[in-house]
């Protein structure tokens, strides 16, 4: 782990500025999906309702026009969004990292249009835009890396990728799971502007769910019965299972005997000169 860990912060950049962006999202009575323009998504697709804010900057390429698509689907059992399904998402911006919750202002907002029941749909999509001005830029790695939907046999290489990174949280294998992550890892630090001194406290006292974990009977679920997802103009793809999960999915019992379910989402690109798979 030690030069896993080494490797991350030869590779982390110290930025002049540190702005960061931030989604709020709270949802009731339906799933809901949202994904930035020519990156990942986020998704909140259990039942019941959620609410969580997260770092946006992570799913921010570079300065410049965003744009956040807002998929909201029918909660289990019901065939097309009801009266009582609910979405507000806000983002928000603040001047750097260390900025007090008084600093963040609101930059833009959606909230699920009301009557939509009486249209009946099984699907509702919306975009919404605003600006940012970050100091990294990862948009070249992506603009330089492959179409996946034009490789042959693509949907089997990223198969057979999933089961061996299935592979390796059923063996436990955290040096494994690390070095798999250490694009993904460099990516998340650099764009929340991480210091080398807290990835190094944070690779001593994170424990990492799908690889090592205190559930018993843990077990994973076999990638089947999935959906290829393309993103970023074909150059990232996952695998979600049909209910928006991801196919890294597992389930377990705590101590107390009661059956605890999650997952990691595992997203794919192939950088320029390679013809191996890796996590973004």
């Amino acid at each position: 782990m030690e030069k896993i860990t080494e490797e991350i912060i030869s590779l982390i950049h110290h930025y002049p500025t540190t702005p960061m962006y931030s989604l709020q999202m709270n949802k009731q009575g339906c799933k809901l999906v949202v994904e930035m323009e020519n990156n990942v998504d986020y998704r909140l697709v259990e039942n019941n309702g959620e609410s969580i804010m997260i770092p946006l900057n992570v799913m921010i390429t570079r300065s410049g026009k965003q744009r956040l698509k807002v998929k909201i689907y029918p909660k289990d059992g019901d065939q097309y969004l009801t009266k009582y399904a609910h979405v507000q998402i806000n983002i928000f911006n603040a001047p750097s990292k260390n900025s007090s919750l008084k600093e963040y202002v609101k930059i833009a907002e959606f909230i699920l249009p009301q009557g939509l029941e009486a249209k009946k749909l099984p699907y509702y999509e919306q975009n919404v835009d605003f600006k940012a001005r970050v100091p990294f830029d990862y948009s070249e790695e992506l603009n330089t890396a492959m179409d996946l939907s034009k490789i042959k046999g693509i949907e089997e290489k990223v198969v057979k990728k999933y089961n061996e990174v299935r592979e390796i949280c059923e063996n436990s294998d955290i040096i494994a799971y690390n070095k798999l992550s250490i694009h993904s890892s460099v990516l998340v630090y650099n764009t929340t502007y991480t210091s080398a001194e807290d990835i190094k406290n944070g690779q001593k006292s994170n424990r990492f769910g799908v690889v090592e974990s205190n559930l018993k009977n843990r077990k994973f679920l076999p990638i089947e019965n999935y959906i290829v997802q393309f993103y970023a103009n074909n150059k990232i793809v996952a695998l979600w299972q049909k209910n928006h999960n991801p196919s890294l999915f597992m389930n377990g019992e705590n101590s107390t005997g009661k059956i605890m379910e999650g997952g990691d989402p595992l997203f794919l690109y192939m950088p320029e000169g390679s013809t191996e798979l890796k996590a973004w």
